[in-house]
């Protein structure tokens, strides 16, 4: 069997409001080994996306809080990371997909700005190589006139 990717233990996050405290993730536990997916499903506002965020620390804090729980990737406890650690981790070793189209890109900055930031971050290539690595990567995808679309 191969070792546990990631792993959520207990995980409690709630959010002090105004109205006053959201119970938005009570003891959510589960891991998942190399090649296994797993599909969380649930009813808007059952805590699904703030799961996935929290995995990745990207709530506001405040006014959301992490009481309890661990949230472990690759053998590292992602809650105890400062945030240059975890920038990078972010998108070289683990990425969320988010839902929302507009929370993707954002769309004052130019696709290939958007991606030469991942990659200035996670590789040690120079400029042209990181702009070649671009057009590649819309290549695999299937972008049309990948070149053209790095300044749209």
């Amino acid at each position: 069997m191969t070792a546990k990717l990631l792993e959520l233990k207990n995980l409690v996050v709630r959010f002090e409001t105004d109205s006053g405290v959201v119970h938005a993730v009570n003891g959510v536990s589960f891991d998942i080994r190399e090649s296994e997916v797993l599909g969380v499903v649930g009813e808007s506002g059952s805590g699904k996306s703030v799961t996935a965020m929290t995995i990745l620390d990207l709530l506001s804090k405040p006014p959301a809080r992490i009481e309890s729980g661990e949230v472990w990737f690759g053998g590292r406890d992602l809650l105890s990371l400062s945030e240059s650690q975890l920038r990078d981790v972010r998108g070289k070793e683990i990425s969320m997909i988010f839902q929302d189209p507009t929370s993707a890109l954002n769309p004052v900055l130019t696709i290939g700005h958007q991606l030469d930031e991942v990659l200035k971050q996670h590789t040690e290539l120079d400029a042209a190589a990181r702009k070649n690595r671009c057009v590649e990567l819309l290549e695999m995808v299937e972008i049309p006139a990948a070149h053209q679309r790095l300044g749209q």
